[in-house]
């Protein structure tokens, strides 16, 4: 095992975004329009890039664009089809689970892997296709947030046009220490609660050897220390070889929360010897960084100064 992948090969993007590419919108979660995030639209648009929409109009199945089967073949469809160079998930928030047993059945034929994007409950789908084709993925904002923050559309736009390459950092704002050391591995993970639920299936990811990326919004401590003790449980701090904490916003405060901080809660699940560093870029807050999953990294956490992690390969095949 190399950073909690199965020794096969890498399955990367050929090659980066430029203007005249095509970027296909898919609602791989919850049932979207694109025109609803035009600033976005008109960001991606001005780097000369053509937008389409995966998901047919037509009505809604419940709070879904489609029946589980036709979000799956829809899924697939716009990662496979030859003239897409980007696939992006349009919103997050909940139903991509539904559609692995799906995705499990459809033949994948093409030679080819596009730049896929997304966060939250796209953590399903990126544990998906590392699971399936070992594939080169992207942790960064849907359309809303690259509207909403220009920081964050920038970063997105320099990752996939190819500018970040091996032997450079990636962005991690005020970052801080919480455990020094350094560790190479595979940058995994996602969504907190996404993987633990995937927990107990065929596509929950073997973390042996990985740097773990965590982060969350919305859930009390109670729930964080919950979801952290599972994995914990299934023996995931006990493999990884680094673990980055993102933020944990919006967490409501409770008089019974069990700690006061993610790191509090992590200290005793977390071997000693693990290096673990805090930045706020890789969740649902703005600006939002764009980090490539399933390559391997260099994490750098130094008792004092800033921490980092460096690419040791390109994300696309070409360069």
């Amino acid at each position: 095992m190399d950073g909690g992948i199965a020794i096969r090969p890498l399955l990367k993007p050929d090659a980066p975004l430029k203007p005249g590419d095509r970027l296909t919108l898919v609602a791989s979660s919850l049932h979207g329009v694109p025109e609803s995030y035009p600033e976005g639209l008109a960001r991606l648009r001005s780097k000369g890039l053509e937008i389409t929409n995966g998901d047919p109009e037509g009505p809604p199945c419940g709070p879904f664009s489609a029946d589980d089967r036709t979000r799956a073949e829809r899924f697939i469809g716009a990662l496979s089809e030859e003239g897409s160079r980007a696939v992006m998930a349009l919103r997050g928030g909940y139903g991509a689970i539904r559609l692995l047993p799906h995705l499990d059945t459809l033949p994948w034929r093409s030679p080819r892997f596009p730049i896929w994007t997304g966060f939250s409950d796209a953590t399903n789908l990126h544990a998906y296709l590392w699971h399936r084709l070992n594939a080169v993925t992207f942790h960064g904002p849907h359309p809303r947030g690259l509207g909403a923050s220009e920081e964050s559309f920038n970063w997105y736009w320099e990752m996939v046009s190819g500018k970040v390459k091996a032997g450079d950092f990636l962005p991690l704002g005020q970052a801080d220490v919480v455990r020094p050391g350094e560790a190479r591995g595979r940058l995994l993970g996602g969504n907190l609660e996404t993987l633990a639920h995937l927990s107990g299936t065929p596509w929950f990811p073997d973390f042996d050897g990985a740097i773990l990326l965590l982060e969350d919004v919305d859930e009390p401590m109670y729930a964080i220390d919950r979801a952290l003790r599972h994995l914990s449980h299934l023996g995931v701090f006990s493999k990884i070889a680094g673990l980055v904490l993102g933020p944990f916003s919006g967490r409501p405060a409770r008089k019974d929360d069990p700690a006061g901080d993610v790191a509090e809660l992590l200290e005793p699940l977390c071997p000693s010897g693990i290096p673990v560093l805090k930045t706020p870029l890789p969740g649902h807050d703005l600006p939002m960084a764009t980090w490539p999953l399933n390559l391997p990294v260099r994490m750098t956490v130094p008792s004092s100064g800033q921490p980092s992690l460096m690419l040791l390969e390109s994300p696309f095949q070409e360069g």
